[in-house]
């Protein structure tokens, strides 16, 4: 009976204090954001409001070992747009991106915002602290309506006719992007860290707000007007060298985001394996 707001698709979990913290966002709420943490034995702590300017969707967000890092993104509700027919979602390309960054048990009257140019990010990677900066890996990309349904899709439901515009762009696909934060200084710097499309990140979640130097990524096609992203291989990123090795699943094959399984006794951070469902087009099957 202890939670009260909605609970994100991506929790984070401090394998060194088993605690979890995680958020929830609403429409027509002064707040819109609230933030929890729960404790090692899994009550919550504590939960507090988070004031942004208006309803976003906002998907994942990232924590390092003493704070947390929320995106508020310029992909907004748009309420009277779906009434009209039109996506429930819109990218304003007019207002910035901001980074808040709250201390792990703090609350709004902590946080501090950073503000930088209009993007999305749907998964971050990970964070960590740097010295008096806090790094943040994540896949960004410059806009995004890929949530929407192909141009021209028609839904009839109740007599009435739904048509949906949107288009995979350049600009819709996910890169590997760093930003750090100075928490002194106030600046922000960012950087694009490879050309290549790369989504649904995962790493060595035992480093979950620690340091890491490797991250896994699905790597995509650049699909067509109106055809879905698929992912036909792996990218293994080396965050320290920025090397990137490059695993592909085969013709007409296509997976899906790799979880990381360490092996048992390992000590190297990428000591594991990558588990994912890969589909075969010509046999129709999965493995």
């Amino acid at each position: 009976g202890n939670l009260t707001h909605a609970f994100t698709a991506h929790p984070k979990i401090d394998a060194a204090t088993g605690e979890m913290m995680f958020f929830g966002y609403g429409i027509g709420k002064r707040e819109k954001l609230h933030y929890s943490v729960v404790s090692a034995q899994g009550e919550i702590l504590r939960t507090e409001p988070i004031h942004i300017p208006k309803a976003v969707m906002m998907h994942d967000f990232a924590i390092t070992e003493n704070y947390t890092i929320f995106m508020d993104l310029p992909l907004e509700f748009n309420m009277m747009g779906m009434l009209r027919g039109k996506n429930m979602f819109r990218f304003n390309q007019n207002r910035p991106s901001r980074f808040g960054i709250v201390p792990r048990h703090g609350g709004n009257g902590d946080i501090r915002w950073f503000e930088g140019a209009p993007c999305y990010v749907y998964h971050t990677v990970n964070a960590w602290e740097q010295g008096d900066e806090i790094v943040l890996i994540g896949c960004r990309m410059e806009k995004t309506d890929v949530i929407a349904p192909p141009p021209g899709h028609s839904t009839k439901k109740a007599g009435h006719s739904m048509t949906i515009e949107t288009g995979a762009t350049p600009e819709n696909l996910a890169h590997l992007h760093r930003w750090v934060f100075n928490m002194v200084t106030g600046e922000m710097r960012e950087e694009q860290l490879d050309d290549r499309t790369a989504e649904f990140p995962r790493f060595n979640e035992a480093l979950m707000g620690r340091h890491n130097r490797y991250s896994y990524t699905g790597q995509g096609t650049i699909p067509v007007q109106g055809q879905p992203q698929l992912f036909y291989g792996l990218l293994k990123y080396d965050l320290e060298t920025g090397s990137c090795v490059e695993h592909n699943f085969g013709p007409k094959r296509y997976g899906g985001e790799a979880a990381f399984a360490p092996r048992p006794g390992g000590t190297a951070e990428d000591d594991g394996w990558l588990v994912t469902i890969v589909f075969d087009e010509e046999s129709e099957q999965s493995e």
